[in-house]
This record gives structure tokens, C-alpha cells and sequence, in this order.
């Protein structure tokens, strides 16, 4: 008899198999699984690149009939027009150290899209001759993966590790270890806002229905923790689904975001310069170089929003494209020339180097913790000139070194601005009295290349 996989399309094929293996456990969801990569609601776009990432599961997933191939092909058979690249990406015996000692070489490199991450399983095995991965480690390298990760430009999908030993959950003995590290997985994705694909909880509902004498192999797996040919298929059905699900939250992003610069002139903005008053001739402090918008740093102002936002989140990438210097970027701004006669009412977030995300409060206020040690004494605070304005960030030495890029992200919704540096939580203050207004950039002696100003609305502030 001609095997099925001949005469169906590989969508279909995985389809008819958890239909046909007898899984009544297995949602219909996951049932559809691979389809939801190659269907004409495809949230997979032209040139896009996949990246599997893990240990010995995810390199022999790269083999034929394995989960990555299985994927693979499945999309350059029905999307062939996309020409979407797939990154193998899996070593034997790998832990979550291991993923970050080789990160950049073999994973960031190759400029993922979106980055499949099969792991925990060695960091847990590995413990029964000493050679596990603490918890703490396991944790916090996790979260150092997904941040380099997503500073990349590229989507996550964190998987939890899936099995060691197919009988019933409890009677293998590392499932209690196993689940305690699965929910740390769990709480990484939850987090870091990440798309979790919960392999533990889909490869136990799928054993409860169909392991009836028990097998500690021979289900899903080979031996118990690798995948057989069922194993493999049931994977890239799950898996399939997650990066559709990881893919489409990042396409919503993007619909819902809008640069400030068009990457051509300075429509959309305003300049206020004041030498320029009785100069009009002066140079320009603003301009439009190589696609980037760039303060000259002089003469000095500022670079103001036509248009006033509110309950918002700005992306800023930037650099200083030179030497070491000053800027900042102005929210909730209002009057011009308020303070010193040059800087509009508003909350600056501070990009002067090594000081990235301190607040100073022009002609307008803000509450953080711990402010006596953060702003000074407080019989010197103040909003005007000569008052103590800066409100020091949490933490320096976030940012790059100079001529490398940053990324500062600045949330304001109603009376709260939350600022992050290259990742990193900066600051948080409340009570700002002012919800609303202009964004600005300033020139403050300073070159400063700009090559991202993206905004997009929001309803609740990022944990």
C-alpha cells in the first residue's frame, strides 16, 4: 500500500496522523498544527527565517522525518514563492549555558526572524551524575538568551522540556525535578512576554490517553526522551503552531506601531532653535543623513512633534556617532522655551552617556522611590531653574559602548513613565503631572544618529 505521505500535501499528512493515531486527547488545535504555517492565513512573510535552537532532540529534528525537517519542508513545499530559510541550530548534550556560550556564533549570526528554543531537558538528566544545571543558572540564562535574543529583532518561542520516561506523570523518576523546571520555563516566557509552547503539559495529556500499559518508551520517544517517527510529527505540529501564534503577535505589533520619521525629511516636526531667531541663516541643527534623522548637537534646541500622544510606548534606537555626549528625549511636552529660555515644559529621559534614563523635570514633576536618595535633600527640589530636577535611573551601565547602537523604550501611560535601556528597567516614576503632550529630541553639543522612533498605543504598562 502506497504510504499516505506520497499523495497528501505535508499539511494534510500531519493532520491525518494525530486524526488516525487514535489521539482523541490532542486538541484540534494542535490537530491542524503544521497546516497553520503553510495555509493562506500564513503569518509566515517572504524571507523569513526559522531557527531551532537546543540540544540532541533539535539536532535530530534536522534529520529527515525529524520535527525541524518536517517543518521545513512542509513550507518550501506549499511556500516555495517565500523562500524561507531554516537554521538547525541543535547540539548533543546541550544545556541552557551552552545555548548562551554559542549564541551569537550560531544563532544570531545567521539574522533570525523568529527563534524556536527546545531545551531543559540535559539541564535536568544531567543531574543524576552531577552535571545539571542549577536553578538559578537555569533561570537566569534563560532570560539572558530571550533578551539577547529579542534585541536582535527576532521572535521567541520558549518551549518547556517535554520528557524523561513515558509512564504515568509521577512514577519517572526526575518528573518532579522535570515539572520544577518546566514551570520556571513557563514563568521566563509569562515574563519576558514570550510565546510559550508547553511541550511537558501537551507530551503528558497526550501519554495519559494513549500509553493504557504504561511504557517508559516506545510513545512518543525512542528511549524515552528522544523523539521517534510519532514524536517527531506530534512536535512539529505543536511547534508549528507556536511560532504561527509567535509570528502573528509580531505582526499585530508592527501594525499597531508607526514611525515619527519617514526616514526621508523631517515631516511631522517642528525645529526650535533659538540662536537661529536672529540666525536665520545658521546651519541647521536637524537633518536627514543615510536614511537616519541626526542632531547636529548645534547650535542647540530642540526637535518637537507636531501632533500631542498620550498612553503610549516609543522605541528609540540611537547612537552617538562619534564621541561621548548629551541628549535626550522630551514626553508630555508643552510650552517651548519654559526653562532657560530653550527646553519645553516636559519629562526629559536622559540620554547622556554612562546616565541613560534619568528623569529631569522641566517645568514638570514626577514621583520615583527612594527620592531623597535618588533627587537629593528635599527642601531643594524643584521644576525651575536652579531647583534640583534630576531624579537619577536605577541602574547605569546598561548602554553600548559609543559608536554601537541603543535601544531606549520609554511607556507613558496617564500619570507613570517607565523607561528601558537596552532591555534593562531604568526607571519608573508616578504622579507626573502631565499626561499628555509633544515628543522632542534635543541637541545638546552632541551628534546623535537616530535610525528608529516608533510609537504605538497602549492600555497597561510592560512588567
Amino acid at each position: 500500500m502506497m504510504s499516505l505521505r506520497f499523495f497528501l500535501p505535508l499539511s494534510a499528512w500531519l493532520i491525518a496522523f494525530s486524526v488516525f493515531s487514535g489521539s482523541q486527547s490532542v486538541p484540534a488545535a494542535e490537530r491542524v498544527g503544521i497546516e497553520s504555517l503553510t495555509s493562506k492565513k500564513s503569518p509566515v512573510s517572504e524571507n523569513e527565517v526559522i531557527a531551532f535552537f537546543g540540544d540532541s532532540i533539535t539536532q535530530a529534528g534536522a534529520r529527515p522525518g525529524g520535527y525541524c525537517k518536517l517543518i521545513g519542508e512542509a513550507i518550501a513545499n506549499e511556500k516555495p514563492e517565500l523562500g524561507v530559510e531554516i537554521v538547525y541550530a541543535g547540539i548533543s548534550g546541550n544545556k541552557v549555558p551552552d545555548l548562551e556560550r554559542r549564541l551569537d556564533r550560531d544563532l544570531l549570526s545567521k539574522q533570525p526572524t523568529i527563534v524556536f528554543i527546545y531545551i531543559g531537558i540535559n539541564d535536568v538528566w544531567h543531574s543524576t551524575r552531577g552535571k545539571g544545571t542549577p536553578k538559578t543558572l537555569f533561570d537566569t540564562g534563560l532570560r539572558r538568551l530571550i533578551k539577547g535574543i529579542s534585541e536582535s529583532g527576532a521572535s521567541v518561542v520558549l518551549c518547556t522540556p517535554s520528557v524523561i520516561g513515558e509512564k504515568k506523570e509521577g512514577e519517572n523518576p526526575l518528573d518532579e525535578m522535570l515539572e520544577e523546571y518546566s514551570d520556571m520555563s513557563r514563568k521566563v516566557a509569562s515574563d519576558t512576554g514570550v510565546t510559550l509552547c508547553d511541550l511537558r503539559k501537551s507530551f503528558l495529556d497526550y501519554l495519559k490517553a494513549n500509553n493504557p500499559e504504561n511504557k517508559r518508551s516506545g510513545i512518543l520517544t525512542s528511549d524515552g526522551v528522544h523523539l521517534n517517527i510519532d514524536g517527531n510529527r506530534f512536535v512539529a505540529a505543536l511547534a508549528s503552531e507556536a511560532i504561527a501564534e509567535a509570528l502573528q503577535k509580531s505582526e499585530a505589533v508592527t501594525r499597531s506601531a508607526k514611525s515619527l520619521f519617514n526616514g526621508k525629511d523631517l515631516t511631522g516636526w517642528h525645529v526650535d532653535v533659538p540662536h537661529r531667531d536672529n540666525n536665520p541663516d545658521a546651519k541647521p541643527t536637524f537633518i536627514v543623513r543615510d536614511g537616519m534623522l541626526v542632531s547636529l548637537g548645534n547650535p542647540q534646541g530642540h526637535l518637537i512633534t507636531d501632533k500631542e500622544y498620550e498612553n503610549f510606548r516609543l522605541e528609540v534606537e540611537y547612537r552617538f556617532a562619534a564621541k561621548p555626549g548629551n541628549c535626550g528625549v522630551l514626553v508630555n511636552a508643552s510650552d517651548p522655551r519654559a526653562l532657560y529660555k530653550m527646553f519645553p515644559k516636559s519629562i526629559e529621559v536622559q540620554m547622556n552617556h554612562t546616565h541613560a534614563g534619568d528623569f529631569w523635570c522641566i517645568v514638570e514633576d514626577i514621583t520615583v522611590p527612594d527620592m531623597v536618595k535618588r533627587r537629593g535633600p528635599k527642601e531643594k527640589w524643584g521644576i525651575t531653574e536652579g531647583k534640583a530636577r534630576r531624579i537619577l535611573n536605577l541602574t547605569d551601565g546598561s548602554e553600548k559602548p559609543v559608536g554601537e547602537w541603543n535601544r531606549l523604550d520609554i511607556e507613558c501611560l496617564g500619570d507613570q513613565i517607565k523607561v528601558w535601556v537596552n532591555g534593562d528597567l531604568v526607571n519608573h516614576g508616578t504622579g507626573c503631572t502631565a499626561s499628555r503632550g509633544q515628543i522632542a529630541l534635543q541637541a545638546e553639543g552632541s551628534e546623535v544618529e537616530f535610525r528608529k522612533l516608533e510609537l504605538s498605543n497602549i492600555s497597561e504598562l510592560s512588567e
